[in-house]
């Protein structure tokens, strides 16, 4: 039996859906004599250390996971990595479960480099796997990877006899992913690429973005005029398969008619793909929140409501870590507001008389992990990002940026990165359409000396 452990700090469905998927059906558990009694046991983890250890002992979980880590087959993953360490700096300092002999760092501030590192990189400078984290394990004597990000070589993937640990999320990271889950189950063994002398870096993402009207996707210009593409299940699973770095589903209507987003599609999406997806609309509380990740997203994307309750940023950040909270922004260009860029809700329905700018700011001081500029004068134009706008964005804040709207050939992408400063960039039209494939635009950046993932 595998075991997966529920401290209330894990994207458990992204993990039993993995396992799943591969024709593993594990059980998830919060009970330490089910921890015992397992022959392989699954640590899983995302948020804050503090309130992670907190729930272990609250919960009597503590002992069971040391003792599971010292005498069976173990995996832990992310947070769960980090929690068998000594001490975090997290949270103010945090003493952790001392498996591992090591303390827990925060990324520094680095020219270039944005906290959290989210996005796929490199492990021993081979195999990409998919990273989102702001804290790192430094190396020591059982370090079997490592990976490079803000001028730190950090540890990636830990081995301590049977105990096995990796900081990235083998069940987001597509095929590599699944066939370590395999190794691991086959024989504990070979849970990383031997290491190489090449330096690791992180690539530039590509999001194909799906907005869903009434269980369809649906595309139009300036959130006018949309017409019917197809199935959102069928189509993520396309675009998971053609090579996307992770998924964004919007439901379009939800916020403007005031219900809560389709679950059921969030649940269908988790179960047909591997890589990492956020979904908006109809978010209003933090319960939608829970609701959204307990069906198996990564991501939860806030815009009408962060605007009218700022606080819900900060939060969800608290409840389920800043790298899961992404602000997303309708920007339009307006003379009233100084960066020339003014907020607007509700699909562009509503203008708000909020700086652009400055409300990026404010929302990564909030807790927000990453923001997702989508340019309204742009979005469906395929003329190109705004690329000032985005720009300014990219150099006031210190989390990551998306770029999104008016994508429209590969070179935008290219352009968007080195001239805007984007981490990632969405896509919809020109692929929806048929006329480029997400490899095409791959290609393209690559050849643009831009950092890009080529195997999936």
């Amino acid at each position: 039996m595998v075991a997966i452990i529920d401290y209330k700090a894990g994207n458990l469905t992204s993990v039993r859906n993995a396992f799943a998927s591969i024709g593993v059906e594990a059980v998830v558990t919060s009970d330490p004599s089910v921890v015992a009694a397992a022959d392989r046991v699954v640590f899983p983890g995302v948020g804050a250390a503090g309130s992670a250890m907190e729930n272990l002992r609250r919960m009597g979980l503590a002992d069971a996971v040391r003792s599971a880590a010292a005498t069976k087959p173990f995996l832990g993953i992310c947070l769960g990595m980090q929690i068998l360490f000594e001490h975090s700096e997290e949270d103010g300092g945090v003493d952790l479960l001392g498996v591992l002999p090591g303390r827990v760092r925060r990324f520094p501030s680095a020219k270039g480099f944005k906290v959290p590192e989210i996005g796929w990189n490199q492990v021993n400078g081979a195999d990409d796997y998919y990273f989102v984290h702001s804290y790192f394990a430094e190396r020591g004597p059982f370090t079997v990877g490592t990976t490079d990000y803000a001028g730190v070589t950090f540890t990636s993937a830990v081995q301590k006899g049977a105990l096995l640990a990796c900081q990235f999320h083998p069940e987001k990271s597509g095929r590599v992913g699944l066939e370590l889950l395999k190794r691991w189950l086959a024989d504990g063994q070979c849970i990383v690429p031997a290491a190489s002398s090449a330096t690791s870096t992180l690539a530039r993402r590509v999001i194909p973005c799906l907005d869903v009207r009434n269980g369809r996707v649906t595309k139009g210009v300036k959130f006018k005029n949309n017409v019917d593409l197809g199935d959102p299940v069928e189509m993520a699973v396309a675009y998971s398969d053609g090579g996307a770095d992770e998924l964004v589903f919007y439901d379009i209507t939800a916020s403007a008619e005031r219900r809560p987003i389709d679950i059921g599609m969030v649940e269908s999406v988790a179960k047909a793909v591997r890589i990492p997806f956020a979904v908006g609309g109809g978010i209003s509380c933090l319960a939608d929140m829970e609701r959204v990740i307990l069906a198996g997203a990564e991501k939860i994307s806030v815009n009408s409501l962060a605007v009218r309750n700022p606080a819900i940023i900060s939060d969800g950040a608290a409840a389920f870590g800043r790298q899961c909270i992404v602000l997303g922004m309708d920007p339009v260009k307006s003379p009233k507001c100084p960066s020339g860029y003014e907020i607007t809700t509700r699909g562009f329905r509503e203008f708000t008389g909020m700086d652009a700018v400055e409300w990026a700011r404010r929302a990564a001081d909030l807790g927000a992990g990453e923001i997702v500029v989508n340019s309204v004068d742009a979005d469906g134009t395929r003329q190109g990002f705004e690329l000032e706008l985005t720009r300014m964005i990219a150099q006031a804040v210190d989390v990551p940026v998306v770029a999104s709207g008016g994508a429209g050939r590969p070179e935008h992408l290219v352009t968007v990165f080195r001239e805007a400063g984007a981490d990632a960039a969405i896509v919809a039209g020109m692929i929806h359409s048929g006329e480029y494939t997400i490899a095409d635009i791959k290609r393209v950046m690559k050849a643009g000396t831009v950092p890009t993932r080529m195997s999936w």
